[in-house]
């Protein structure tokens, strides 16, 4: 069943890497403005469109930026962790599963094709016929509800954990004060030339101490 172990941290690179950028400076106002022009009387009329925004804000104010490397937070984040472990132990059940029935239905197979239908009757064929067709089907549907149901533990799983990192920013965020704070990860498109913004060891500690204590309040 090659289709039902998806790795978790894959998804979870585009997700947070190319999403999380998080950017906490009010918005500018917005301005309107439409203008058109003709040449000649057939002449296309051209869409003047005005930018939303009126100025620069770095230009207004010296923005406070932070950094956090994702890498770093995805290896040592226990949430991610655990997860990614309940994860793979979901996915090795569902293949052991599936495994367990392929061997039933290759048996049933073998049996099958071993008859002597020397005197089988029509109808008798009909049926061994229709018992190899439901032993496809039944393959079939448990390896379609396996990949629907890692698809959708995925989907939870990712959807709580940026739940989690969101919920810490703003609570981290509400003492540190930043206009923004970037994920940063290897190979990305980012570069950062000041060591002194990055966040990640807050970033890791913060977010394992608020699991932690989930946990036990949990218990």
């Amino acid at each position: 069943m090659s289709k039902i172990p998806t790795p978790l941290l894959i998804v979870w690179n585009i997700l947070l890497t190319a999403g999380l950028a998080w950017a906490l400076w009010p918005s500018a106002s917005t301005a309107e403005g439409a203008g058109a022009s003709a040449e000649n009387d057939t002449a296309d009329t051209a869409l003047v469109i005005t930018p939303t925004f009126t100025a620069d804000s770095l230009k207004n104010a010296v923005a406070r930026i932070a950094y956090f490397h994702m890498d770093s937070v995805k290896e040592r984040y226990e949430l991610i962790k655990e997860k990614d472990d309940s994860f793979k132990r979901e996915g090795k059940r569902l293949e052991s599963n599936l495994q367990s029935e392929l061997a039933k239905a290759q048996a049933r197979y073998e049996e099958l094709m071993k008859k002597d239908h020397t005197y089988s009757t029509q109808t008798e064929l009909k049926q061994d016929e229709a018992e190899l067709q439901g032993l496809m089907g039944r393959i079939q549907q448990l390896q379609a509800s396996g990949e629907d149901r890692l698809m959708r533990l995925e989907a939870e799983m990712l959807n709580e954990i940026t739940g989690e990192i969101q919920a810490f920013l703003e609570d981290y965020n509400k003492q540190a004060g930043f206009d923004y704070i970037y994920s940063i990860q290897n190979g990305g498109q980012i570069w950062v030339g000041d060591n002194a913004l990055n966040i990640t060891a807050d970033m890791v500690s913060g977010l394992n101490a608020r699991y932690r204590a989930s946990k036990k309040t949990a218990k």
